[in-house]
C-alpha cells in the first residue's frame, strides 16, 4: 500500500491528481505497457509505451546519481480505480489523501497486484534510470500526475498528446544558455570558447577579424542583420567537446565540489588534446589553438572559407567536422612532449603539404553528411601528415 497527498486538477479530458512520491515507492507500484505485436494470429498490436532506449537508460542511470539531478516534469500514471481509495482532506479545498493498493479480484475479475497497479503513460525512462540510483543517497521525490480509471483509449490519447506536442529543443539554444551557468563543465568551456571565436575581431578591417567572426549561428538560426553565418553553434561546440573530458555530466558534478582540476583514471592529453588545459582552467589556450588552426585553414583556402560559393562545404558542417577531426592529427604531429599553444605558422606547415584545390571543396565531391566528412578527413591526413604517421590509413576512396 502506498499513500500520498494529492491535488485534484480538472481539464477538458477529465480530472486527474498531482502529487509527489518517493522514487522507491513509485517503482513498487508501476508497470509499463510496451506497444508491440501480440502473440495472437493476425498480427494484433497492443500496448501504449515505446521500448526502452538502452543508450538513454545508460545516460539517465548515471544522471540520477549526480548531485544536481532533477526531474521537474511529472511522471504520468494511469491507475485502475479498483486500486484507489480517495479521502478528502478536511479544510483543504481540492486536496485528497490517495491510497494505492492491490486489488484482490472478484468473480469475473482478475486480481491486480500492487506492482502492476499503476501504468506509466510518460516517464518510463526516468523511472528505469531511478532504479539505478545509489540507495545510500538521500531520497529522490518524483512529482506525478495520476489519472484514475482512464480507459485504454484515454491512456493512448494522453501518451500521444504528451509526446507529439513536444518540440525538440534546438541544441544551439541549449548550449547558449550555459553562458549563465556558474559551474565549470566541458559544455560550458566549449560554449565560452565558441562565443569568443564568433566575436573575435581585433580591429575594423576584415584582415583583423578571427576566422569565425560572425560565422556562427548562436541560437541555431541566423542572427538578424548578420550575413555569412554558416555554422550552428551546436556543431562547433560538439567539435570541441571531442577534445575535452569525456564524462561531461560527471565533470559538472565534480565542479560543484571544486574538483574539476582532478584528472580521471587513464586520462591522456594525446587522446583528448584539450583535457590538460581544461584541468588548469586555461580556456585561453584552447581558444588560441582553435583560432590559430582555422586561421591557417582560411589562409590555405581563403575564398572557400571566407566567401564560399553555392555548394562549397569548407566553412559548413561537412567541412568543419572533417577539419575539427583533423585538428588532433595536426596538433599531435607538431607537439611532442607536453600540451602547448601551436602557432598559426606551425599549422600552416601541415596545410602547405595538402594539394586539394579550393574549387574541389564542393558537395559534388564531398557529399553532405558523414560520408563526405570521412572522405575529406582521410585526404587531409594522407596529404598533410608524413606517411609514417598515417601508414595505417585506409585508401581514400
Amino acid at each position: 500500500m502506498t499513500i500520498l497527498n494529492v491535488l485534484k486538477v480538472e481539464q477538458p479530458i477529465g480530472e486527474f491528481f498531482i502529487g509527489a512520491i518517493d522514487a522507491k515507492s513509485l517503482l513498487e507500484i508501476t508497470t509499463v505497457d510496451v506497444r508491440a505485436f501480440g502473440k495472437e494470429q493476425g498480427g494484433t498490436i497492443d500496448g501504449i509505451q515505446r521500448e526502452l532506449s538502452k543508450s538513454r537508460l545508460k545516460d539517465l542511470s548515471q544522471y540520477v546519481n549526480l548531485e544536481y539531478a532533477t526531474f521537474p516534469t511529472s511522471v504520468i500514471l494511469a491507475i485502475d480505480e479498483r486500486c484507489i481509495t480517495l479521502k478528502k482532506i478536511e479544510g483543504c479545498d481540492g486536496f485528497y489523501q490517495l491510497e494505492v493498493s492491490a486489488y484482490d479480484g472478484s468473480e469475473g475479475d482478475e486480481p491486480i497486484p500492487l506492482d502492476a497497479s499503476a501504468f506509466v503513460l510518460d516517464g518510463q525512462h526516468r523511472l528505469a534510470g531511478l532504479e539505478n540510483r545509489d540507495p545510500e543517497k538521500k531520497p529522490f521525490q518524483v512529482n506525478v500526475s495520476i489519472f484514475v480509471g482512464a480507459d485504454t483509449s484515454d491512456q493512448a490519447e494522453i501518451f500521444s498528446r504528451v509526446n507529439l506536442a513536444q518540440t525538440k529543443v534546438n541544441k544551439s539554444l541549449t548550449y547558449d544558455l550555459l553562458e549563465s551557468a556558474k559551474d565549470v563543465s566541458p559544455q560550458k568551456v566549449a560554449h565560452d570558447v565558441v562565443v569568443a571565436l564568433n566575436a573575435d575581431t581585433r580591429g575594423p578591417g576584415p584582415d583583423e577579424q578571427g576566422p569565425f567572426f560572425e560565422k556562427i549561428k548562436r541560437l541555431g538560426v541566423r542572427t538578424p542583420d548578420v550575413d555569412g553565418e554558416t555554422l550552428a553553434q551546436a556543431t562547433v561546440v560538439n567539435g570541441l567537446l571531442r577534445y575535452l573530458p569525456q564524462n561531461q555530466e560527471k565533470e559538472r558534478s565534480k565542479s560543484i565540489f571544486g574538483f574539476s582540476n582532478r584528472s580521471e583514471k587513464n586520462e591522456n592529453w594525446r587522446d583528448r588534446i584539450f583535457v590538460d588545459f581544461y584541468r588548469n582552467r586555461d580556456d585561453t589556450s584552447i581558444f588560441l589553438i582553435v583560432s590559430n588552426y582555422f586561421e591557417a585553414v582560411a589562409d590555405k583556402w581563403p575564398d572557400a572559407w571566407d566567401d564560399p560559393k553555392e555548394g562549397q562545404i569548407l566553412s559548413r558542417t561537412t567541412g568543419f567536422n572533417a577539419l575539427i577531426r583533423f585538428l588532433k592529427d595536426a596538433y599531435l604531429h607538431i607537439v611532442n612532449d607536453e600540451p602547448r599553444v601551436v602557432e598559426k605558422s606551425e599549422f600552416a606547415t601541415v596545410f602547405d603539404r595538402i594539394t586539394i584545390k579550393q574549387e574541389e571543396l564542393n558537395k559534388g565531391i564531398y557529399v553532405p553528411g558523414s560520408t563526405g566528412q570521412g572522405v575529406l578527413y582521410k585526404q587531409l591526413v594522407k596529404l598533410g601528415i608524413p606517411s609514417e604517421r598515417n601508414n595505417d590509413q585506409q585508401d581514400l576512396f
